[in-house]
């Protein structure tokens, strides 16, 4: 199986690793935080809104590398707060209305002071 690491300059990495690679028909999907791309930093407030950019993240590298929401199968959630699983349960469900992926979630402690980071396995279009 032939591995294609994801590289473009509207997804910028802060360590030596892709923000995504192609391997077979799927896509594997880097962690994604809720750092917007714009600004370089976190907004400001509830974990909500960390959270959304998070996915917004992680949308944006599956449509830039071949993918989509919909082509998600499996995602995995770490967070820093068990006390966040209900807000982090109904962004999950705005993301995914329909047949949600397989999910794993974890609670730990994130670099940066980051809440939430989120990675994916999609297959590609």
């Amino acid at each position: 199986m032939t591995m294609i690491p994801v590289n473009s300059p509207e997804l910028p990495v802060l360590g030596p690793y892709s923000p995504a690679t192609r391997a077979g028909g799927l896509l594997f999907v880097s962690a994604q935080t809720g750092v917007d791309p714009r600004t370089g930093t976190v907004q400001e407030g509830p974990f909500e809104i960390e959270c959304r950019q998070a996915f917004v993240n992680l949308e944006r590298v599956l449509r830039i590398a071949g993918s989509s929401l919909a082509l998600v199968a499996k995602v995995t959630v770490f967070y820093t707060d068990l006390g966040q699983l209900a807000a982090l349960n109904t962004v999950f469900t705005e993301v995914f209305p329909q047949d949600p992926p397989a999910r794993s979630a974890a609670v730990v402690t994130l670099a940066g002071g980051r809440r939430i980071s989120v990675d994916a396995v999609a297959a590609l279009q």
